[in-house]
């Protein structure tokens, strides 16, 4: 098992806030956000696919809340072709507090699934972690792929 202190997460912009960012770096103090990384304002342009690339190469798992990196082609690619390892909330609207609670709750499950060699992605839920393994991403990739260039 990983130990917590061997983890290096990385926040997008739909993570990257204050409050949730102090909240994870009190349990996974290697931490870095997309507006530290990049800088604020530069952050907002940086593609999905450059930062999912160099957060990936940097050995750090990606925490977001936007589902379409799963479905989105060019999203999608780029987690399977770095084996990134990603933990999202089901859905942009949750309240700060209602995640950094879940993520809080979830604090064990998520240090067992670190040491998962990617790609895959777990759903941070309220029953606990949804796990969608690599073969399955590479498989919503090709149908992906199928649907675009039919």
């Amino acid at each position: 098992m990983t130990e917590p202190g061997g983890i290096k997460l990385f926040l997008d912009r739909s993570t990257n806030g204050k409050r949730f960012a102090e909240a994870v770096r009190r349990l996974f103090p290697d931490t870095v956000t997309i507006g530290e990384r990049y800088g604020v304002a530069a952050a907002e342009g940086v593609p999905d696919v450059d930062w999912i690339r160099d957060a990936t190469g940097e050995g750090r798992i990606c925490i977001g809340s936007d589902i379409r990196i799963v479905s989105n082609v060019l999203e999608l690619a780029a987690v399977v072709e770095c084996s990134a390892r990603f933990f999202l909330f089901p859905n942009g609207n949750m309240r700060v507090a209602e995640q950094i609670a879940r993520f809080d709750g979830l604090h064990d499950a998520i240090v067992s699934a670190a040491a998962e060699p990617g790609p895959w992605v777990h759903k941070l839920t309220a029953g606990g972690l949804n796990h969608t393994s690599g073969e399955v991403l590479v498989q919503r990739l090709a149908a992906a792929r199928r649907r675009a260039h039919p």
